[in-house]
């Protein structure tokens, strides 16, 4: 009867300790984007203000990403500046098909802490290697992508022509993009 109870209480410690390792998120997920212009690639910075996450709890961290599934309005492009927001919303997201952004996690490596995200864009998708850290209760998720490979090169020469002097000539397609995803 006493083995049968030390048992019973190491079974229930294992049950506790891997609820504890439970992945669920806790706040909010922050998109963040810097794209770059001037021959000196000076950064620009910003996020989107309707972000829309789905995300199961899990005990695995590789279930937990790869069930998030994410949903952005480009119309709501932050930079910090008005006349910036406006002019990147009717340019370089100007077409319908380019209103939304959505994302999702299909692999996940643990062990070299990278995953691929699956990012859809003006109806066009890619795969898209990023690196992450686990800090603080935080995944922070970094990549970056080629507006251009998102068949946006009309819309992205509106924008470098708007913005040619701003950019004293020159504008960057590549966008590094980072995530934050909190968990407790």
């Amino acid at each position: 009867m006493h083995i049968k109870k030390k048992l019973l209480a190491g079974l229930s410690l294992c049950v506790m300790l891997t609820s504890a390792n439970a992945y669920e998120l806790n706040g909010d997920l922050d998109v963040k984007w810097t794209g770059y212009k001037t021959a000196k690639k000076v950064g620009v910075s910003g996020t989107f203000n309707d972000i829309n996450l789905q995300i199961e709890k899990s005990d695995d961290l590789a279930t937990f990403l790869k069930s998030s599934k994410v949903q952005i309005s480009t119309a709501s492009f932050e930079s910090g500046l008005d006349v910036r927001n406006e002019s990147i919303v009717t340019t370089l997201f100007s077409l319908k098909s380019a209103e939304k952004i959505i994302g999702s996690i299909t692999t996940v490596n643990t062990e070299d802490k990278i995953l691929k995200l699956k990012l859809t864009m003006n109806e066009v998708t890619k795969s898209i290697p990023m690196s992450y850290i686990i800090n603080d209760g935080e995944i922070r998720v970094k990549g970056q992508i080629d507006i251009l490979d998102f068949s946006m090169s009309q819309s992205y020469a509106k924008f470098a022509k708007e913005c040619f002097n701003l950019h004293e000539g020159k504008s960057y397609s590549e966008v590094d993009i980072e995530f934050t995803l909190p968990y407790k």
